[in-house]
């Protein structure tokens, strides 16, 4: 489906990335939503908007994040071999996740077809850095919880704060966490628990 004839058509890929992008924070839901409703009606300017969002498309142009974000992700964990190798898992990631498992398959392809080779990985533990606070959300459609335990106990000091939200990052969903990350950085000096409960 054409919006205008200067700009990407709404494909199967576009509609992908659109939901992709509303699935970071609750409070785009409804748009997604909307955008949907006007989908179906003939109308892809919404699905498109939040696909330039992802993308962080301007009428100028694009900037560089995707780049970088593929630069960086690559050299983290280079995955696949090579491209034969990526999609003979296609089977388990359909099974994984059947709406959207072969759609993250192409994400994959980039780093494994990617020219810098990783030097390799290092160890990061924060060895002398003092406290450093690690916020997770029970539902982070990108970053799982189980991800962010993991960084705050590789950390010689980490300490947890657990959100209940269903969004990216959990700064400002409750008076909680926010008390939680304000002492941290206005009262350095003052002990912090391992982890702080901001489910309830």
């Amino acid at each position: 489906m054409s919006v205008t004839a200067d700009r990407t058509p709404v494909t199967q890929g576009v509609l992908m990335t659109a939901v992709s992008e509303a699935m970071y924070d609750q409070t785009s839901w409804p748009i997604l939503e909307l955008a949907l409703a006007d989908l179906q009606a003939g109308q892809g300017k919404g699905v498109l908007d939040l696909y330039d969002e992802y993308y962080s498309y301007t009428a100028g142009g694009w900037d560089n994040s995707l780049e970088a974000y593929f630069a960086i992700a690559c050299l983290d964990d280079p995955g696949s071999t090579g491209p034969d190798d990526l999609y003979s898992h296609e089977a388990e990631f359909a099974a994984a996740a059947p709406r959207l498992g072969r759609s993250w398959m192409a994400e994959l392809t980039f780093c494994s077809v990617w020219p810098v080779k990783s030097p390799g990985s290092i160890t990061v533990t924060g060895k002398g850095a003092g406290p450093i606070v690690v916020v997770g959300t029970t539902g982070d459609p990108a970053t799982p919880l189980q991800s962010s335990r993991n960084m705050a106990h590789a950390l010689q000091d980490g300490h947890l704060v657990v959100v209940k939200a269903d969004q990216h990052t959990g700064y400002g969903v409750n008076s909680c966490v926010d008390d939680a990350v304000d002492n941290y950085l206005l009262s350095p000096t003052t002990p912090l628990p391992a982890e702080v409960d901001c489910t309830a």
